[in-house]
């Protein structure tokens, strides 16, 4: 992605233009050695309208894809076959146009001379930075196979802990949407009608049936403006989040709230210590560590807090004492954590409580939605009920008067 900047030059003069990097991070080191002095502003320039960055599933590279050709490329590496022959022979067993456009990228950088992670980096949509960054420990250390099973097993289990959370929340969402569909098919069909049947026969209508008869009038004279006001709404609201003080707002919320802000905590945690973990196991040094394990996390406050325990960890205090005075961190994991800087067996340790922080996920994520089912089933049948008897109740009197 591209960043506009601002630097101060060491003659103290003002220079503008931008710069293509995969974060923001690699943006700030890279004019820092280009030899600027201060980096006054930098600020991401949104990239025109591209339907492969817009639907990635679709037409861009899957994360799946990415998984097989790091464990293949191991595979080849470890058979003997040099990088270059290897990525070859993966851009012609390629199906899909995405993974070998990537692959003849790669292939192109590796014959100028450059090396193989170098290339990685000119692709940050497949490939994230923590991955880039492991291959290119592995690298230096002359062990490229064992490096591309570690990037892709992170990259498999990230995958995986996602794709359960989405799984577990498909039958919620589908049942809502389903319910609100059928609401409003009652309200703008079947309701017309049977009102005007109720009009014709001088029937006495009940307040339900009347408040009924107000809001399917109100959707059905009014539904341009309905669709253009829900529409504008979402505009705002999606505009609204793109603020930092509203994003903050939120993530704050998002890690109060009754047992969403549990999860939220123990899923960051999670991602905490198994990108550490893999990292250090990869030969990365602690604060370039940290440094990563703040990109991949998505919520600012844990960021900050993140960022907080790399300044400290920079002035040589260490991991678990930041750690400790910020109530954010669990009392287990500090724990842990000074148990693994004491015993020199920190890599191991973090993979310890990412499996553990990963099976509490599934356990509470598992329990939120045995209480979100039947929430919603009463929910809905409130709904279906009340407007089976604001239907129903009119007709009685109906018959009641015709007797």
């Amino acid at each position: 992605m591209a960043y506009k900047y601002k630097v101060y030059t060491r003659d103290k003069k003002v220079v503008r233009g931008t710069i293509e990097v995969a974060t923001e991070s690699l943006a700030e080191g890279a004019l820092y050695q280009a030899g600027y002095e201060r980096v006054l502003s930098l600020i991401e320039i949104n990239p025109p309208f591209n339907i492969e960055r817009l639907l990635p599933t679709l037409f861009g590279v899957r994360h799946q894809e990415i998984i097989e050709f790091a464990n293949q490329l191991a595979t080849l590496i470890e058979s003997g076959i040099n990088i270059l022959t290897a990525l070859r022979l993966l851009g012609d067993q390629a199906s899909r146009k995405p993974l070998k456009t990537i692959t003849n990228g790669l292939i192109e950088e590796v014959q100028e001379g450059g090396s193989f992670s170098q290339g990685l980096t000119h692709f940050p949509q497949a490939f994230p930075d923590s991955f880039c960054q492991v291959i290119k420990a592995s690298e230096q250390t002359g062990n490229l196979e064992s490096g591309l099973r570690l990037a892709a097993g992170y990259m498999e289990k990230q995958d995986t802990a996602n794709q359960k959370i989405k799984r577990a929340m498909i039958y919620p969402v589908f049942v809502l949407l389903l319910a609100i569909g059928v609401s409003i098919l009652l309200i703008t069909v079947a309701m017309p009608p049977l009102i005007d049947l109720f009009k014709s026969l001088g029937a006495d209508l009940p307040g339900t049936t009347r408040l009924l008869v107000n809001v399917s009038g109100f959707f059905l004279d009014r539904s341009l403006y309905v669709v253009i006001g829900v529409f504008v709404v979402i505009v705002l609201i999606a505009a609204s989040m793109r603020l930092a003080p509203v994003k903050i707002a939120r993530d704050r919320y998002l890690l109060k709230m009754p047992l969403i802000g549990i999860i939220n905590v123990e899923r960051s945690m999670q991602r905490f210590c198994q990108t550490a973990s893999i990292l250090l196991k990869a030969g990365l040094r602690l604060p370039q560590i940290m440094e990563l394990t703040i990109q991949t996390n998505h919520n600012l406050i844990v960021r900050q807090a993140l960022g907080r325990v790399r300044d400290r960890l920079v002035q040589g205090e260490g991991l678990s004492q930041p750690m400790a005075e910020n109530v954010i961190f669990p009392s287990l994991l500090v724990e842990m954590v000074v148990v693994g800087e004491k015993t020199g067996t920190l890599d191991s340790t973090l993979s310890t409580l990412a499996n553990f922080y990963e099976r509490k996920v599934d356990r509470r994520i598992d329990l939120l939605i045995s209480m979100i089912e039947p929430a919603l089933t009463l929910i809905i049948g409130c709904v279906v009920i009340f407007i089976a008897l604001s239907l129903i109740t009119p007709l009685y009197s109906i018959l009641r008067s015709m007797r």
